[in-house]
């Protein structure tokens, strides 16, 4: 959920993940969310429409927290399967 700070309005809800969220994250230029989850995805979504636009699959346990690059063309995500994923944030490719 995206929530309007100043006067606690809520702005959007964003759903499509199974399973509790652990983490989110804006990506440097605003225009994206990035959420991580226990069901063991990663999801992007644009963070004016509530749209998503990726599904990250890849982990074999619940993700626990997720990271932007300085430039907003990679993710990070860490789970419960103790280890760390590089993505591509704009194709959904696992890097490493």
């Amino acid at each position: 959920k995206i929530w309007n700070s100043v006067t606690g309005e809520l702005i959007l809800t964003m759903e499509g993940h199974s399973w509790n969220v652990t983490s989110v994250v804006w990506s440097p230029d605003g225009t994206k969310l990035a959420s991580a989850s226990d069901d063991e995805t990663v999801k992007i979504w644009n963070s004016v429409t509530g749209e998503l636009i990726l599904t990250l699959e890849g982990h074999s346990r619940g993700v626990n927290s997720v990271s932007w690059s300085p430039d907003g063309t990679k993710l990070a995500s860490a789970s419960d399967d103790k280890t760390v994923k590089i993505w591509n944030a704009l194709t959904g490719e696992l890097i490493s």
